[in-house]
């Protein structure tokens, strides 16, 4: 029997995007009225923002007085959006702060960033060595890595900031016997864990707990014990996969995909792998950087721009360090090349971003006072938790 093969991500998206599309000739578009309000930051400031008004969504009709339904086309010029836009338009869509431009620029400068850094080796070699002194015990690195990327969903609000940082423990994790699938579970996944069950994030919890009225940072305790709990579950249920995976390897379902992290990391000669003073500063640089980073991120408002700006600065002290030191046999020009193809290994990611923005952009786009189908489908969303439980709600 022929084994079914999982379709591409970009396939994925395609079908979604033509479900979408046949959307907008059933759903009617519907719109919310808006209201300004004033909250206060967990730093004291007080800011304006635009809500739906509870209760206000009403339907767009047409010049007979019948709901309204906006057919989408399959091209449109003129930089509308039609079916077959949606790759464009959604890469272009948005602004320096947010999607899909400003993540994908962000994605595309930090993996440069992150590509020099790799490229000097340091990350490789500091980790190695710690693995070395801890005798076998490199398990114990799997909680401790969870549980700060947690802290750090939960403190700053970290989400995509951590795709770099999966990109450089992936070959890690898999050069010590486990896959690529435990290195996202440790990084990202783990932030995610930290993000929902944050008491402080100031770009969710605290605007959420500002525009309701209501004290900022109000249930901590509850939210603490959340956070605990469920970073508990994450890093017992990682461990437990980390360790199955390690007895089979070709378990995962990434064993194949993994090959050319195993197959790189074998080629190398244990030699390239010593900690010399050039690594270390570097790792010094990184450590300062991310410091840097949470700092922005907490006290200053640090967003994709800056936080993206922080990670080119630290790609350019960490290569100017490996040239001076000859890391890895470095040059002026590897620098250039590494932060290339740093950037490169992006763009697969980056366009995942564009094309899910694009199926947004098929359903009329995010604004609440503009008549979309995305409203409609709100509306009929929270219609039908109206009844349920307010817990309910709030786990949905």
């Amino acid at each position: 029997m022929k084994k079914i093969k999982m379709p591409d991500t970009f396939v994925i998206i395609f079908f979604v995007v033509i479900f979408a599309s046949l959307l907008t000739y059933i759903v009617p578009v519907g719109k919310f009225e808006m209201q300004e309000v004033t909250y206060v930051t967990n730093t004291g400031a007080e800011k304006t923002r635009n809500v739906p008004v509870p209760g206000s969504f009403s339907y767009e009709l047409d010049d007979k007085g019948n709901e309204l339904k906006k057919g989408i086309k399959i091209f449109e010029p003129g930089g509308e959006v039609g079916v077959t836009n949606y790759v464009f338009e959604g890469l272009a869509s948005g602004d320096k702060w947010g999607t899909a431009v400003g993540i994908v620029a962000f994605l595309l400068v930090v993996g440069g960033a992150f590509g020099i850094i790799l490229k000097t080796g340091a990350v490789e070699s500091g980790i190695y060595s710690m693995i070395s002194k801890s005798k076998g015990s490199e398990l114990v690195l799997i909680p401790v890595i969870f549980i700060l990327f947690s802290l750090g969903g939960a403190v700053f609000g970290m989400g995509e900031e951590a795709i770099p940082f999966a990109m450089l423990v992936i070959p890690i994790v898999i050069d010590m016997g486990y896959d690529s699938i435990t290195g996202i579970l440790i990084t990202y996944i783990s932030t995610q864990i930290g993000f929902a069950t944050s008491w402080m994030n100031p770009f969710s919890v605290a605007i959420a707990q500002g525009v309701s009225g209501i004290p900022v940072l109000s249930g901590a305790g509850f939210r603490i014990f959340m956070w605990l709990f469920f970073t508990a579950f994450g890093v017992i249920y990682t461990i437990f996969y980390a360790r199955r995976v390690k007895r089979n390897p070709e378990s995962s379902i990434a064993y194949k995909t993994d090959a050319y992290f195993r197959d790189n990391f074998k080629s190398e000669e244990q030699g390239n792998r010593e900690f010399k003073l050039g690594h270390k500063l570097i790792i010094l640089v990184l450590i300062l950087g991310i410091a840097w980073v949470v700092y922005g991120v907490v006290k200053e408002g640090y967003y994709l721009p800056e936080i993206a700006t922080q990670f080119v600065i630290m790609g350019l002290l960490a290569g100017i360090i490996g040239v001076v030191f000859k890391l890895n046999n470095m040059s002026v020009n590897d620098i250039a090349t590494s932060f290339r193809k740093g950037a490169e290994d992006m763009v697969g990611a980056a366009l995942v971003i564009g094309m899910a923005k694009g199926i947004v952009l098929i359903l009329g786009g995010t604004s609440a006072d503009t008549p979309t189908i995305l409203n409609t489908i709100l509306n009929y969303v929270a219609s039908a938790l109206s009844n349920m439980s307010a817990a309910f709600c709030a786990w949905v």
